[in-house]
């Protein structure tokens, strides 16, 4: 879904990525992973200035929902789907 590789935020054993998606109408979704501290931090912009910004702890699981989308799993529930088509979104669970 992020169509490119992600940046390694401190080194690859660290276990902190980040990952980013702009789309053509100027927003952009940026994902940071901190693996073995299990939490996530998700912020959309547009035009640079923030649209969303959320923190999550005890992210048990990140999957591909369908062709447009991914969820969010904390506490093994479902909790932020992330929208791709047409303009990035959020939507909370």
């Amino acid at each position: 879904l992020f169509e490119n590789e992600p940046v390694i935020i401190t080194h690859q054993d660290a276990g902190e990525f980040n990952y980013t998606y702009e789309d053509n109408q100027n927003f952009k979704l940026i994902l940071t992973l901190e693996v073995y501290q299990k939490t996530c931090g998700l912020s959309i912009t547009y035009n640079d200035c923030i649209v969303f910004a959320g923190d999550f702890i005890n992210v048990t699981r990140i999957k591909k929902a369908d062709k447009h989308s991914m969820v969010i799993f904390v506490e093994n529930e479902e909790k932020v789907r992330v929208k791709f088509s047409k303009q990035v979104g959020i939507e909370l669970l």
